[in-house]
């Protein structure tokens, strides 16, 4: 019965480390792909949507209810943030990340200035179950299903909607867009406001594993950054996708035959070694692999 709770930890340890990649990605991967953003205020969204989330669930509202208010709370803020300063920045890789930083620093310090340092929190739900000895929580396993939800729902926008056709055609050439009358901006902000979204209802679900406080979002931005990179932009969803599914084995692994510490600095040497063999990412080296072999 040790074994087989053995290998459950593992497997579930898996799964735990691939949803809170793709949870913590999910958002940053469309403004990254799409617009040209290195979005460093990332992490202080997910941190808007946390209190957000922990502020409505203490007013009384069902633990649902309280995550939907986080994605449209962060969702407003990406959605002001884009129209006041993004806009001017697209695709400019350094400018936009001196700029978001700044965002960032921004709206850390301001909500310390507003709120203190105080922490808050909310109880996780749902309670564990048993394997032999193993004790796990269901909440965790909650959180893998949801973030293929919301991965599941970003590629159905995307490949059916209209907005998902607009959104395409402008990150692939804004100009021919612009010329065939799509409003490029307004589709710039929906893209930017969505992507806030999901890191506000990332945030949310994170606040039930983690304390809250002004500097939430910087536990979680690193990770984010690293899977978006190592995802590349030919295909963003599934690129995403294939790094959370690469780096989660290996963190799972390296944490597992050391310890937490080196599991996540096994990440980052991981990221690194695939960059110097895919320097574009896993979907742009298997995006011209599938292109040759279609030319032969």
């Amino acid at each position: 019965m040790e074994t087989a709770g053995q290998i459950v930890s593992w497997i579930y340890q898996y799964f735990d480390n691939f949803g809170f990649l793709l949870l913590a990605g999910v958002g940053l991967i469309l403004i990254y792909s799409m617009m040209g953003v290195i979005n460093m205020a990332h992490g202080e969204l997910m941190m808007i949507g946390a209190y957000v989330a922990v502020s409505a669930f203490h007013a009384g509202a069902p633990v649902l209810v309280a995550i939907v208010l986080a994605g449209l709370g962060a969702g407003l803020a990406g959605v002001i943030i884009e129209q006041l300063v993004i806009r001017h920045f697209y695709n400019q890789l350094l400018s936009s990340l001196v700029v978001t930083w700044g965002i960032s620093l921004i709206i850390s310090q301001g909500t310390l200035l507003l709120l203190g340092p105080s922490v808050m929190n909310m109880p996780t739900p749902l309670g564990s179950f048993s394997v032999g000895p193993f004790a796990f929580g269901v909440y965790r396993l909650v959180m893998f299903a949801a973030a293929l939800v919301l991965i599941g729902g970003v590629w159905a926008i995307f490949r059916w909607t209209r907005l998902g056709e607009r959104a395409q055609a402008t990150m692939e050439n804004p100009a021919m867009a612009r010329a065939l009358g799509i409003d490029t901006r307004r589709v710039y902000m929906l893209t930017f406001g969505l992507g806030a979204a999901l890191g506000g209802i990332a945030g949310a679900m994170f606040a039930m594993t983690a304390t809250i406080s002004p500097f939430f979002g910087q536990n979680y931005t690193p990770m984010a950054f690293i899977t978006v990179v190592v995802g590349g932009g030919a295909s963003p969803i599934l690129g995403l996708a294939y790094a959370g599914l690469y780096l989660a084995g290996v963190q799972t692994i390296t944490s597992n035959v050391f310890n937490e510490y080196v599991g996540y600095v096994s990440v980052m040497a991981a990221a690194f070694l695939a960059l110097l063999v895919m320097p574009s990412g896993i979907s742009d080296f298997l995006e011209r692999r599938r292109t040759r072999a279609t030319q032969r």
